[in-house]
This record gives structure tokens, C-alpha cells and sequence, in this order.
């Protein structure tokens, strides 16, 4: 939301699963904006929500059974912003005037659904939200979630993930 670099820098911006996580989004773009050369790009993706992405909905379903009076909440950020008009419209009052959207949708393998639950509750802030409540051994929500990956996605293990992919281009010259 402060980058730390001259106007007109780059001719091109790239942000991966992160705008999400941005206090205040329409900064964000704005200094995207800002450090672009005119023409350039500013290349975001979003994860859609939990109904295109259930593991997101698993790992929050799961550790909020173990803490229901308090349950974690770090599940709900990365999945919340994935409307695309309020998001097209905060790219455009940034400056941008030309959007293209895709909305990307995979089929994934889980290699090994113990060594993926444990990178869902470890690898992120999840992990530090268990620890906080407490008198729960994070391990013991990790096998939760390992079993009900297997639940939900079967023997062969394919889930489905679903993004939103933005590229918004900055005027050719200075915006007035």
C-alpha cells in the first residue's frame, strides 16, 4: 500500500493470492497504479470462494470445531474477496482503464493428504490462531482435517481450485 519505488517505474506489476490480505484495497491499486509506466500492467489473482475452493472450507470448518465458542478465523480472508464487479470497480476508480478478467479452474491431485492438511494448518497464520486459544495439540487438527480431505474428495484425491486472474492495463499517457 506504500511501495517503496519512483512514479512510473515498472511496465509491470505483479501480485499473487495477496490483495486479499490488504487493509485497504484501493490504495493498493493506486500505488499499482503509480509505480506503472503508461501502458503498463498490473497482473492479481484471487482465490474465489469456498464453494469453488473447499479445501479452504475444510480447513475452516475443521479448526473451528475444536474451538467453537472462539473458532479461528484466518480460512475467511483468503476466500472473502472474489466479487468481481466491486473488484472491477475499485481497479478502475484507481486510475486503470482497461480490465481483463479470467476466472481459472483446475482439478488438483493431492499427492499426500496428511503432508497437504498439515501445510493448511502450519503454513500460515492458522497454525498461530490455534496456539493462541489453546488445549489443543495442533497435531490433533491436523489428522482432522488429513481425514476429512479424504471425506470429501475420496480415494482418488482430486479437488477442485478455482482463482480470479485481473490484468488491468494504466492509461498510455498521464492521467489527467
Amino acid at each position: 500500500m506504500a511501495l517503496p519505488f519512483p512514479d512510473a517505474a515498472f511496465d509491470a506489476v505483479v501480485c499473487q493470492f495477496g490483495v486479499m490480505f490488504f487493509p485497504d484495497k484501493a490504495k493498493s491499486f493506486q500505488e499499482a497504479y503509480r509505480v506503472l509506466a503508461p501502458g503498463g500492467r498490473y497482473l492479481f489473482n484471487v482465490w474465489d470462494s469456498h464453494r469453488y475452493n473447499p479445501f479452504g472450507r475444510i480447513a475452516h470448518e475443521v479448526a473451528g470445531s475444536f474451538f467453537p465458542a472462539d473458532p479461528p478465523q484466518f480460512y475467511r480472508v483468503p476466500f472473502s474477496y472474489h466479487q468481481i464487479d466491486p473488484i472491477k470497480e475499485c481497479v478502475l476508480d484507481s486510475g486503470f482503464n482497461h480490465i481483463e478478467i479470467a476466472v481459472v479452474r483446475l482439478d488438483k491431485k493431492i499427492p499426500d493428504n496428511d503432508v497437504f492438511a498439515r501445510g493448511l494448518v502450519h503454513g500460515n497464520p492458522l497454525i498461530d490462531q490455534i496456539r493462541e486459544r489453546g488445549g489443543v495439540d495442533p497435531d490433533r487438527v491436523v489428522d482432522a482435517v488429513s481425514e476429512a480431505l479424504r471425506r470429501e474428495f475420496g480415494a482418488d484425491g482430486r479437488m477442485p481450485l478455482q482463482a480470479i486472474v485481473f490484468c488491468a492495463t494504466r492509461h498510455q499517457t498521464a492521467r489527467s
